[in-house]
């Protein structure tokens, strides 16, 4: 069974922490699915066949080369594309999408992660993403008022998705969560529903989970037991009207530590 690598966790981003976590490059060492966000919560982020892809808020997509930026959180794992297909039918919606993944695709239960790649045509999706945010950083609860969300008809494309046990808590995802990228690779970002006839599955189970922990000042001295509302209380008036990056600026190369040096740099 695969490995699901990790940076970061739910809990870090739910309380502002969008600093860098790892390179992209590191990160793709360790997989070629996922999805995540970059450095600034600058985006969604899909991961797919070993490209890196952003889904802005500016409805655009983009490549994220080496070494543009890098991850503030995300997961990742090498996806075994060999399994079989499992069709699922009728989605009205995106709950009806997780309530079929979860019946035809949890092969060993909701106790372990699953990694999906969804392929189709898609009658109606909506894509939601946050501009990059400018430091003091906000909590996840006010910029996700701020997200732009875009609505597609009559696209064919491709849901990347992890589902996560719900014992974590907010150490990962809680159950299913997707992103979507479109065939044509112009339109993508988190995915807030859709409606579709007929979408073909592949799902890859992971029983093997390594985490990636931030070191950066913000994450090692916050305090992690106050909760959520606390947090969001603690956002000064000025602070929470705040005008995030409206541009998708590049940001500075920044070099860092990594560990296994060993691993030789893939070829893209």
């Amino acid at each position: 069974m695969a490995r699901l690598f990790q940076a970061s966790t739910i809990s870090a981003i739910e309380k502002g922490h969008y600093d860098y976590t790892i390179s992209i490059e590191y990160f793709l060492r360790n997989g070629d699915t996922g999805i995540g966000t970059y450095n600034g919560h600058n985006g969604e982020a899909i991961f797919l066949d070993g490209v890196a892809y952003n889904g802005c808020a500016s409805g655009e997509v983009k490549i994220m080369d080496f070494p543009q930026t890098g991850i503030s959180f995300g997961a990742i794992t090498k996806f075994n594309s060999e399994v079989p297909e499992v069709v699922v039918e009728d989605i009205t919606d995106l709950d009806t999408l997780y309530r079929l993944l979860t019946e035809k695709c949890l092969t060993k239960g909701p106790n372990f992660f699953y990694v999906i790649k969804v392929f189709g045509h898609f009658n109606e999706i909506a894509v939601t993403a946050a501009y990059k945010q400018r430091k003091p950083f906000r909590p996840l609860s006010v910029i996700e008022k701020e997200m732009r969300t875009y609505n597609y008809k009559d696209l064919d494309g491709t849901l990347v998705g992890i589902f996560a046990p719900k014992y974590l808590g907010k150490t990962s995802f809680n159950g299913w969560s997707v992103h979507f990228i479109s065939e044509d690779k112009l339109k993508g970002g988190k995915v807030v529903s859709l409606k579709a006839a007929s979408l073909r599955t592949k799902i890859n189970l992971v029983d093997k989970w390594e985490v990636k922990l931030p070191n950066n000042k913000g994450f090692v001295n916050e305090n992690f037991s106050k909760e959520d509302a606390e947090v969001e209380a603690a956002v000064k008036p000025e602070e929470e009207k705040k005008e995030p990056v409206k541009e998708e600026v590049k940001p500075e190369v920044k070099k860092v530590e990594e560990p296994d040096k060993k691993v030789e740099k893939k070829s893209r």
